[in-house]
């Protein structure tokens, strides 16, 4: 899990991913992270990055196996 800033609700997050990265032609670059709900619709609405899919797909396991978890636990 990483916790960290997420660039579309503009506030911290539990779980985060790298979304865009911005690119310059010289210095250095930078990068825009998402929480896994603000995420996901960008994700289909960028349908072309396979990069940004990939980058959900480890906090979609964890939110996943945290449901299960707690389900049991219920």
């Amino acid at each position: 899990m990483t916790a960290g800033y997420c660039a579309w609700h503009q506030g911290m997050a539990d779980d985060v991913a790298l979304i865009v990265v911005h690119e310059q032609g010289s210095g250095a670059g930078g990068g825009a992270y998402a929480c896994l709900p603000c995420a996901r619709p960008l994700v289909d609405q960028w349908s072309t990055s396979a990069d940004a899919v990939e980058a959900i797909a480890a906090p979609e396991k964890r939110a996943a196996a945290a449901a299960a978890l707690e389900a049991r636990h219920a």
